[in-house]
């Protein structure tokens, strides 16, 4: 199945399980996201509440015939001082099931298209060691690294040290 056959739409609040579940796969199984305990429903759907009515904006990639989240992008707050309120940190997820297709490129084009029409001056990522993937994906839209903190990050038994990239819109 190649990218082509994927559309990308802005999520609704039917999206939010599919949403979840990506979210908690990444949490048991990788350091991609630095939660230790599964998000339940109720909180997945408290997420997506607050990142829609804070003005920012979440995406699905949907597959065809099946029409399955595949992967997902929001915008959500990088501080919060007003003083920052134009500055975003992004997330791109893709369900395991539908990864090395392109989609994450297809995702953050769009979020980026759609951070353009919302007035975002700054796009701020957390990457975290070992995922050459989205660093080289950042690399591709033009997104800069900005410094890489060293051991910031505890999960599985060990340290883990994030690099941060950003890209002025």
């Amino acid at each position: 199945m190649s990218k082509s056959n994927y559309t990308v739409r802005e999520a609704t609040e039917a999206d939010a399980s599919a949403i979840n579940d990506i979210v908690n796969y990444e949490i048991g199984t990788s350091v991609n996201n630095f939660n230790y305990s599964s998000r339940s429903e109720e909180d997945g759907l408290a997420w997506f509440r607050s990142t829609i009515n804070g003005g920012y904006p979440i995406l699905v990639a949907v597959a065809p015939e099946t029409n399955a989240i595949a992967g997902y992008a929001s915008l959500g707050s990088f501080r919060q001082k007003d003083g920052y309120r134009f500055t975003a940190e992004y997330s791109v997820y893709i369900h395991q099931d539908h990864r090395r297709r392109g989609l994450g490129r297809l995702l953050l084009r769009d979020l980026l298209i759609k951070a353009k029409e919302l007035n975002f001056h700054a796009i701020i990522g957390s990457i975290s060691e070992g995922n050459e993937a989205s660093l080289k994906l950042c690399a591709e839209f033009g997104f800069r690294v900005v410094g890489t903190m060293r051991e910031n990050g505890y999960k599985f038994d060990r340290w883990i040290d994030n690099t941060f990239v950003e890209l002025i819109l």
